[in-house]
């Protein structure tokens, strides 16, 4: 499997030639001689890791101790667009259930499974999946980051589909951050690249593949960015805005952006929009302050995403 990608700069605040975010044009290139045997490869920028199963033993090379944000999006959507806690609901701890609705939009008919959260606390609902009547996923809705994934054109490769092109946007922002072409085709005779040595034997947290299941999640040490508020007032109504931060291994937020603006209820107004916007400019700018305990898999740190969110009612908007 073959990817080329384009990493957009979304939304981050940062002076012009200053922000933090890797963009421009990437590969990801993944080859599958068997379960056992396997070499995954990715450019981004001056970002390079490999990393090889071969002989028993995993390896893993990078040219930083952490990945780039738009890495992290295309791992994630190309690798494990539905994460296990969600596929096993036995692994999750609130058990929080599913609903499934059958919605058109135009002609095209298509189900929608989404993971519910009780009114009033995460919002009306925490992520979204829609599928053709074919079975197929399409998009993805996260209440929780912000983010609309979607997958176009499924090809069979590895034992799972894969699309051939994949975007990812900032919900409410309009702008894309992520796109990807994908190709599939047959290895060839010599398994050469899986031989060569990516380093040292890896230790769990030193992956490109993403981590479906964490010990410990990003906590803060402290924060200057302003905390989570939740509006007195039953969903849906007002907005909410959410602000996503890459945490290293060692703790240190890396990449911060606004990732998503969800309206509740009502339009905003013009003037409602500028207020909100100029809140979600201090939540980046405030993030970049914060420290965090990273993040831990068996017991090692490893880099994880940090999400901050605001809620606010809509009435209260003319206060801020």
């Amino acid at each position: 499997m073959k990817v080329i990608f384009h990493a957009l700069p979304g939304i981050d605040y940062t002076k012009p030639g200053q922000s933090t975010i890797i963009t421009g044009d990437g590969t990801y290139e993944e080859t599958w001689i068997s379960p056992e045997k396997w070499r995954r490869e990715v450019t981004l920028g001056t970002y390079h890791a490999v990393e090889v199963r071969a002989d028993g033993v995993r390896k893993f090379q990078a040219t930083s101790d952490y990945e780039p944000s738009r890495v992290l999006m295309l791992m994630r959507a190309l690798l494990a667009p539905v994460s296990r806690p969600l596929l096993e609901p036995e692994l999750h701890e609130t058990r929080i259930p599913w609903k499934l609705d059958h919605l058109t939009a135009g002609k095209l008919a298509y189900v929608r499974i989404a993971h519910k959260y009780e009114v009033g606390s995460y919002g009306p609902e925490a992520v979204a999946y829609d599928f053709l009547p074919n079975g197929s996923l399409f998009r993805e809705e996260d209440d929780f980051t912000g983010l609309l994934s979607s997958w176009e054109d499924d090809v069979p490769f590895a034992g799972k589909l894969v699309p051939r092109r994949l975007t990812v946007q900032g919900a409410g922002l309009g702008q894309e951050m992520l796109t990807a072409q994908i190709g599939v085709e047959l290895s060839p005779p010599s398994d050469t690249p899986i031989a060569q040595s990516a380093g040292e034997p890896a230790e769990p947290n030193m992956t490109l593949r993403p981590v479906g299941w964490i010990d410990r999640p990003a906590s803060p040490v402290y924060e200057e960015t302003p905390g989570t508020k939740h509006a007195y007032i039953p969903y849906p109504v007002g907005v909410k805005t959410s602000v996503m931060a890459v945490v290293d291994r060692q703790g240190t937020t890396r990449e911060v952006e606004l990732s998503g603006i969800r309206v509740y209820g009502q339009p905003l107004s013009r003037d409602d929009m500028d207020r909100v916007s100029e809140w979600a400019q201090l939540m980046v700018q405030s993030a970049w302050h914060d420290r965090f305990h990273p993040p831990l898999v068996d017991e090692k740190p490893c880099e994880g995403i940090f999400v901050n969110t605001m809620y606010h009612d809509t009435n209260a908007l003319t206060n801020m």
